[in-house]
């Protein structure tokens, strides 16, 4: 088993979604998987089980609030990271609650990222 944590990564731009890959690897994590709709990502959840999911808040067919539900819902223990871009304070927060480990602002400062990532994993 490799010693690095492993990150499902999800968002529906694929642009992001190379970004982010090339910040969790320089960070020291594996992406194992990338979902580019809510509904792919609880199905990649269940299948990989991941130490991290890093969850976009607007997505297709369901949005992260949805998927983190349901994340959660299957295992109370996941440790799922929000991604959001500006302004969706209310929303995060909501996430919060609801059981998420914590939140990271688009565009994704990398030094940010590491530290809550691996805060989140700890």
């Amino acid at each position: 088993m490799s010693a690095r944590p492993t990150a499902l990564l999800c968002d529906d731009s694929r642009a992001l979604r190379m970004l982010a890959a090339r910040q969790l690897d320089d960070c020291g994590f594996d992406v194992v998987g990338e979902a580019d709709n809510g509904e792919d990502a609880v199905a990649q959840f269940l299948k990989l089980q991941p130490d991290v999911v890093l969850l976009d808040l607007v997505m297709p067919k369901r949005d992260g609030k949805q998927a983190l539900r349901e994340i959660l819902a299957h295992d109370n223990q996941a440790r799922v990271v929000i991604l959001s871009s500006l302004g969706a304070q209310a929303d995060i927060e909501e996430c919060l609650r609801l059981g998420a480990r914590s939140y990271l602002q688009k565009p994704i400062d990398p030094d940010v990222m590491a530290r809550v990532l691996h805060e989140t994993v700890a």
